[in-house]
């Protein structure tokens, strides 16, 4: 190869856009849709699951407060939120700040989400 088309490669190598790195999978899913197909399934704590990764990414934070306002709008009763939690928690998904009279504080730990 002549040497101006090496270096012709060379500077269109180096022009290149850089590989984009793989990403996780990823579903965009509205809630209300989620949360009615969880009451059809009986999915309703991996709805729980769902919203908590919905808060985190809206608000730009692993931790969020989970108040049963929140969840009731979804149909979400209380002691399923708190079942999920203990289930999430068990899972080793997340971590569960219990305060009396108050809402948990939830800490997502999976880095893949």
């Amino acid at each position: 190869m002549e040497t101006w088309a090496k270096q012709r490669l060379a500077e269109l190598e180096a022009a290149a856009p850089a590989k984009r790195k793989k990403t996780v999978p990823f579903a965009k899913v509205p809630l209300p849709l989620a949360a009615e197909a969880a009451a059809a399934t009986g999915g309703l704590r991996l709805f729980v699951w769902i919203w908590l990764l919905e808060r985190s990414w809206r608000h730009q934070t692993r931790t969020v407060v989970v108040p049963n306002t929140a969840l009731r709008q979804y149909g979400i009763s209380r002691e399923v939120k708190r079942s999920a939690l203990n289930d999430l928690a068990a899972a080793g998904l997340i971590t569960v700040e219990h305060r009396p009279y108050k809402n948990p504080i939830v800490t997502l730990l999976n880095d893949n989400g």
